[in-house]
């Protein structure tokens, strides 16, 4: 056989070097039909033996014509045919008034559900968008910052309500809209633990819907089916079975003698792709006894490989189990040996314009020398970065991998926190955080300048992810640290000494420690602040809030006229930077009004910030307003529009899982109970915000609800209970070093005492 020429290992077909696809395989799915995603135009080797399954897959597809949803999972061990039986499944759905998306778990290797990623983002440009009925803009919107890896401009209050929010987006998604939909997840054995979740979600919801889900999986998978998925599974061909698809694919192709007959089928054992191998192999070198096992048979197909395929093998080593197939074409110098190579049965195309391995070449077979590997790893690193801007931002995780395993760790850093940035876009901090400190260990071993630098940047993030999460102490600690490393070795640019220190302060402001604040904003006006407008007003709106909770109300109202002033030349355009700025700025002087005994002009700056939180994406602030409004009406005497920015407050943190701001919306309501003379009610939501701020363990805030408790009881005539938690609520503020809170105890148990 011509070295040049290849053989189609699932019908036999000989054809010269160039063609790029067996003569014999077919046109392919019409441009007009209802798949995305399939990869069409090869040959299908003979389906024999699963008449069974397919049987029962067109059962359940019938069901989900009916409106009845399904979820089916196809086990089976590499090479038994779960693809073959899939590609037949499609062709009898496509052609029946089915819609088939298919995605691949080997799609996009590391990104946070990279299979619903690529599948998404391949279906989105069609148009009208398959789906979009179903979609609103709120969802349009989150699933696209998930498709582009952007990371929320917001802070949410908790991630539970959050990932809620995006399972919800990816499902409406995914669910069909005119017609019924197959929706095929390939190598599921490599989907990641969002995946799994999404997955688990969707299949929850698929009752009523005509949406049948198809998952192919190994046994080896890191995830079981969910509970209400059917499971098939292939198995093994049985002695007829194999027999019936060796002469299928020996039709007109010749015959084997009877010895070399029972050969192959003895040494293939039931296993339908090795069958193929060694009937491929007799059909190349007729006169080479037979190979024992299937194993031996793809041994030696591998090694009559031409020089050149084999080393497109030794170069698709480096690259892990799948790898686009631009860089393979880059390696192997041309497409020609792909398409050689994918004909012989060596590669398959997956989805995402990918290769995988249709069969792992054979152990020790043209493998590279240790020498060697690191000089492929850096070719290969090459040539994922010459990939276009947003594939080779998909593939942070494959880059890192070829520039550590090049030995150039210093190269891998940037993908590394790409890599990050992908799992907080999927408001996956944990992760994101683990990748923050692989980078560190990276960092702390280059030079001293390039390793401060790094190092300066990762706490930075490090800080944003533990803010994302809702842990405000760690995020102060990171942004703390990365603060310090801005007094060593070469100073950082003014700009990013005063992000972090704008940053540092807006988690100690949340923590309570007001007078840090203001520590905080005079070293900044000696440092930084100057060469950073908007960061300047933006410490001026943080110190103002920290004066108002200090009772300081004329120097806050001053400090909020001189940040007006300023910011109109500090922000020039609109945006979601300028708009939080703005919420800081009203939140401000509400907080001044209602010191200074104004509830309504309060209320009226509130409102502004609920506008301004909107537009900044900013969950938490729109949740602070909400509560602020609340206090405001409150103390102003309209109970019906406290109660009800109180109730709104109460539903967002609910959503969001935010236990701090529901028992400081729980005080907030009581305190409206008490000013009503409604004391049972005041104690019922003392008693709630109390349990809540004792899960948190926050001393100052369970001394804000024992007082209010205390007063609610002591209204209702409980004098000794009422004492009781009075003088805990003082040990509590105390403890806290609250001094404010423990003022209003020692007042309160003053009130009882002349009571008694």
């Amino acid at each position: 056989m011509n070295p040049a020429s290849g053989s189609c290992v699932a019908c036999g077909a000989r054809f010269l070097g160039g063609v790029l696809a067996c003569p014999r395989s077919a046109a392919g799915v019409p441009r007009d039909a209802p798949v995305r995603r399939w990869a069409p135009g090869l040959c299908h080797p003979p389906l024999v033996g699963r008449v069974a399954v397919l049987k029962r897959l067109m059962g359940l597809a019938e069901d989900v014509r009916r409106g009845l949803g399904r979820a089916v999972w196809l086990m089976g061990e590499a090479g038994m045919g779960k693809t073959r039986i899939k590609d037949a499944f499609v062709d009898r759905l496509a052609s029946d008034g089915f819609e088939v998306w298919e995605g691949s778990g080997l799609a996009l290797p590391g990104a946070p559900a990279g299979i619903f990623r690529e599948l998404l983002d391949a279906t989105r440009a069609l148009s009208p968008p398959a789906g979009t009925g179903r979609v609103s803009s709120a969802d349009a919107e989150r699933i696209q910052r998930f498709l582009e890896g952007r990371e929320r401009q917001g802070i949410p209050a908790s991630l539970a309500s959050e990932r809620t929010a995006l399972f919800d987006s990816l499902c409406h998604a995914l669910m069909p809209h005119r017609r019924p939909r197959l929706l095929v997840l390939e190598d599921w054995q490599h989907g990641d633990a969002l995946s799994h979740a999404v997955v688990e979600e969707l299949v929850s919801r698929l009752s009523h819907t005509p949406l049948l889900l198809l998952a192919l999986q190994r046994p080896s998978g890191t995830a079981p089916a969910p509970l209400t998925a059917e499971v098939l599974t292939v198995g093994r061909l049985g002695s007829a079975e194999s027999a019936a698809l060796l002469e299928c694919r020996l039709r007109n192709r010749g015959t084997l003698t009877p010895a070399a007959r029972e050969a192959v089928l003895r040494g293939s054992s039931g296993h339908p792709l090795h069958l193929l191998h060694a009937v491929t192999l007799h059909e190349e070198q007729p006169e080479r006894e037979a190979p024992l096992t299937g194993e031996a048979a793809l041994a030696a197909r591998q090694a009559l490989l031409p020089p050149a395929q084999r080393d497109v093998l030794r170069a698709a080593s480096v690259l892990g189990p799948s790898f686009p197939r631009a860089v393979l074409v880059a390696l192997a110098g041309g497409v020609g040996p792909l398409a050689l190579l994918e004909t012989g049965g060596w590669l398959r195309s997956v989805a995402g314009g990918r290769y995988t391995w249709a069969v792992e070449p054979a152990p020790g077979v043209d493998e590279l020398p240790e020498a060697e590997l690191p000089a492929a790893h850096r070719r290969a690193a090459e040539a994922y970065e010459a990939l276009p801007e947003p594939l080779r931002q998909r593939a942070c995780m494959e880059l890192t991998r070829q520039w550590l395993s090049a030995e150039e760790s210093s190269r891998a850093l940037p993908y590394l926190v790409s890599l990050a940035g992908w799992n907080l876009a999927a408001l996956e901090p944990g992760p994101a955080m683990a990748v923050y400190r692989f980078a560190l260990g990276l960092a702390s071993a280059l030079k001293p300048d390039a390793a401060r630098e790094w190092q300066r940047m990762l706490w930075e993030y490090m800080g944003d992810a533990h803010r994302l999460a809702g842990e405000p102490a760690e995020a102060d600690a990171a942004w703390q640290t990365a603060r310090k490393l801005d007094d060593e070795g070469l100073a950082s640019p003014a700009g990013d000494r005063a992000r972090r220190l704008f940053k540092r302060a807006s988690v100690v402001l949340a923590l309570g420690r007001y007078e840090e604040v203001l520590g905080l904003d005079r070293e900044g006006r000696r440092d930084c602040l100057s060469a950073a407008p908007l960061m300047s007003v933006s410490l001026d709106a943080l110190s103002a809030l920290a004066l108002s909770a200090l009772g300081r109300f004329e120097e806050a109202r001053a400090r909020i006229v001189l940040a007006r002033e300023q910011l109109p030349q500090a922000a020039r355009e609109d945006g979601p930077a300028r708009a939080g700025v703005e919420a800081l700025l009203h939140r401000a002087m509400g907080s001044v009004q209602l010191g200074l005994g104004f509830p309504e002009a309060a209320a009226s700056e509130y409102a502004q910030v609920l506008c301004w939180s909107e537009r900044a994406g900013d969950t938490w602030e729109h949740s602070t307003a909400l509560l602020n409004l609340g206090d405001a009406y409150s103390r102003a005497g309209d109970r019906e529009r406290a109660a009800h920015f109180f109730q709104l407050a109460l539903e967002l943190d609910s959503r969001t899982g935010d236990r701090r701001g529901m028992a400081y919306t729980h005080h907030g309501l009581a305190l409206l109970h008490t000013r009503a003379g409604a004391p049972e009610l005041a104690k019922e939501d003392a008693l709630r915000g109390l349990q809540l701020a004792s899960m948190l363990e926050d001393r100052r805030l369970q001394s804000l609800l024992r007082c209010v408790l205390g007063r609610a009881q002591l209204q209702l005539g409980e004098l000794e209970e009422a004492g009781r938690q009075l003088q805990l609520a003082a040990r509590d503020a105390s403890a806290a070093g609250a001094r404010l809170e423990l003022l209003q105890a020692e007042a309160c148990l003053r009130v009882l005492e002349a009571r008694r």
